[in-house]
């Protein structure tokens, strides 16, 4: 016995210094009940991120709008994979940031656009994360149009957007974030 336990030693030893991969815990998919969790911290996220948009978007006016750019910028920081802002309309305060750089992205810009949500429980660099997404457009809020002074009908018409929100408004992008899942781990722990 005490010769297998050795083997075994020497083995995860091995295993480890040549950066094979060992099987874990969150090489399981979440449970129903973590996958329940997440949404419901994904509810709370979205809740805070709309109303933290909309104070925002309240303050800034035609006096303070570079200022407002970049208030938005620091809610959706470029290099938070987290939360952020996708869309391929210019102006895109992120650049090519903004532009969608998975499957989940694309998706979801391409659903947004037709005006709306989505969600995916996915496997993302050896983590699971509950992602989601919702549509935005150029009515989320009047004040959207002071820095998207593109967001015009004559735009629109041009970018082949028929107005997907029921007709009244142009899907312009979507605001995709993401809740990490610990499988692992007890709902407590997260």
């Amino acid at each position: 016995m005490t010769n297998a336990r050795w083997f075994i030693a020497a083995v995860l030893l091995a295993l480890t210094l040549t950066g094979a991969n060992v099987p874990t815990a969150a090489d399981d998919p979440p449970s129903d009940e973590q996958i329940a969790f997440a949404q419901r911290v994904s509810d709370l996220m979205l809740n805070e991120l709309v109303a933290a948009l909309f104070r925002e978007f309240n303050e800034t006016t035609l006096d303070n709008v570079e200022e407002g750019k970049q208030a938005i910028s620091l809610i959706f920081n470029d290099s938070n994979r987290d939360m952020r802002l996708i869309g391929t309309f210019a102006p895109l305060l992120g650049g090519d940031n903004d532009l969608p750089s998975d499957a989940f992205e694309q998706t979801a810009l391409g659903v947004a656009l037709q005006g709306q949500a989505y969600t995916s429980v996915e496997r993302v660099a050896e983590r699971w994360y509950y992602r989601r997404s919702f549509a935005l457009s150029n009515t989320f809020h009047p004040n959207c149009v002071l820095c998207h002074t593109n967001f015009t009908n004559q735009f629109f018409k041009k970018t082949h957007n028929p107005g997907a929100m029921g007709g009244r408004a142009h899907a312009t992008g979507a605001d995709q974030h993401r809740r990490l899942i610990n499988p692992g781990r007890t709902i407590g722990d997260s």
